[in-house]
């Protein structure tokens, strides 16, 4: 089995959970009162499986036109066979594991799923091609039904991963150097996310127009636009977005203490990005890693987790769910 669809599925996965990983952070903390590491690393491995399986077995063959294989165990002729129905139980013994159910009924679902694939591959990715571009393979159903049967037998590991403390979701949580770091990567993502948005509608809108743009001063303005719109979101909402999804409220003695905090965090993340995009050369993503870094490590070394930016600003973190005045440690 080739390993190059699973490293094409992984390139996905993660491109598709880094854009997933804010929701689901915001998500977790309205419905469970705080990120569950279990549950996060349970629905990346299920999306992980889902990618990874279209990759496997959806892409065509070749050219050429397969008839289909209707004799059960036919394959196992050979050592090449025995090998391909190995590799098919192995295939679905992670589907039966994450759907955490009895082995019964995990091998129905198991051979649900692959006569639903098979059929997919006899009728050429249900008619888009001519004729079959995979083989369709009665072995594959069976290979595939045994290794979620068996995937079901491993459900009872699963269910000991823990998920949360199990606490109520509207009770104030302390402000720890995890959550303080979860808000900071959100609001990190939201700055990237913008960004690309903002590369895209600005190129598009100069070609439309016609006018010539630098690809310097182009990619300077796509960090600057949306670290203004963040600080704006701020400015209006008692903290970063990254902090309102992790349930946290932060506090400023007055206005310029918010514009210092924002310059001595995204905004100034952003500048020093800008600076980079327009001084050919200039080592960006070195310096956006270490400005990162050293906020990272100010959070974890303070012991209010204010950080950098929030020691310096004069800002009080709450939990959103308690007094606005009382910070809890």
């Amino acid at each position: 089995m080739s390993l190059l669809p699973g490293s094409i599925a992984a390139v996905i996965a993660t491109g598709v959970a880094t854009l997933l990983f804010p929701s689901f952070v915001a998500g977790d903390h309205r419905r469970h009162g705080e990120l569950r590491a279990g549950a996060a690393v349970l629905r990346f491995a299920a999306l992980l499986y889902a990618i990874a399986l279209a990759c496997y077995v959806l892409p065509p063959g070749g050219t050429a036109c397969f008839p289909p294989q209707l004799r059960p165990l036919a394959g196992l002729t050979s050592s090449v066979g025995v090998e391909q129905f190995a590799c098919n139980i192995a295939l679905f013994v992670p589907l039966g594991a994450l759907l955490r159910r009895a082995p019964p009924v995990a091998a129905l679902a198991g051979a649900g799923l692959s006569v639903f694939v098979e059929l997919t591959q006899l009728t050429g990715l249900w008619f888009r091609f001519p004729c079959p571009v995979r083989v369709f393979d009665v072995d594959d159903v069976l290979a595939n039904t045994t290794g979620a049967a068996l995937g079901g037998l491993f459900a009872p590991l699963l269910a000991r991963v823990p998920t949360g403390s199990g606490g109520r979701a509207d009770e104030p949580r302390p402000v720890t150097a995890g959550r303080r770091l979860l808000g900071m990567c959100c609001d990190g993502l939201l700055l990237w996310w913008l960004g690309a948005v903002c590369v895209h509608l600005t190129g598009f809108a100069l070609r439309w127009n016609g006018i010539p743009a630098s690809p310097a001063l182009q990619a300077a303005a796509a960090w600057l636009a949306p670290a203004l719109f963040l600080l704006v979101v701020t400015l209006r909402t008692n903290g970063t977005p990254g902090q309102r999804l992790v349930l946290l409220r932060a506090r400023a003695p007055d206005g310029p203490s918010a514009v210092l905090r924002w310059a001595l965090g995204t905004g100034g993340l952003a500048l020093l990005q800008a600076g980079c995009e327009l001084v050919r050369g200039a080592p960006s993503a070195v310096l956006g890693l270490s400005w990162c870094a050293a906020h990272a490590i100010g959070v974890i070394w303070d012991r209010d987790r204010r950080g950098i930016s929030g020691r310096l600003a004069g800002l009080e973190l709450t939990d959103v769910r308690g007094p606005a005045t009382a910070r809890t440690k």
